[in-house]
């Protein structure tokens, strides 16, 4: 009968870098086809390999309302320096800030600029190989509406 899996065990398949807490510690074990994200299983219990590494870190289970966030946007990365509790919330307003919800600020920028050049959405949305929905997202501020449209900010 094979030994079932403690939460210590999650450390024998991440690459630790000699516990430097300034890269990132990535897994080394199989990844979810899906979504890329590493698992690992507990007592029958499958959760990301980095939630173990947090719970364990902070002392603390994960809340039910609790997402563990990368500050290091790696997400095979299980180094606990570079992880932190958040909501789901501030998971989003991460995505955001760090531009890695899909298009660049600077493409949305451009966008505007076409759009206000007299472009139509569909010949933009050509442009670019997304849809003419996400076009028209970006004109009427559904979505991106953080990105300043002229000087480079977001």
């Amino acid at each position: 009968m094979t030994k079932a899996n403690t939460p210590q065990d999650v450390f024998k398949h991440i690459n630790m870098e000699n516990g430097d807490a300034n890269v990132c510690w990535e897994w080394k074990g199989k990844v979810n086809k899906k979504d890329g994200r590493p698992y690992y299983t507990v007592q029958g219990k499958r959760k990301p390999a980095y939630v173990y590494v947090l719970e364990l870190h902070t002392g603390q289970p994960q809340q039910q309302d609790q997402v563990a966030r990368h500050k290091c946007d790696n997400k095979i990365c299980c180094n606990p320096h570079h992880l932190s509790w958040g909501t789901h919330q501030h998971n989003m307003d991460d995505m955001k800030e760090r531009d890695r919800h899909g298009l660049p600020a600077t493409v949305v920028r451009s966008v505007h600029n076409l759009l206000e050049q007299g472009r139509t959405q569909q010949s933009i949305a050509d442009l670019y190989g997304i849809s003419r929905e996400a076009i028209s997202a970006i004109a009427t501020g559904r979505n991106k509406s953080h990105v300043d449209k002229t000087n480079g900010s977001a």
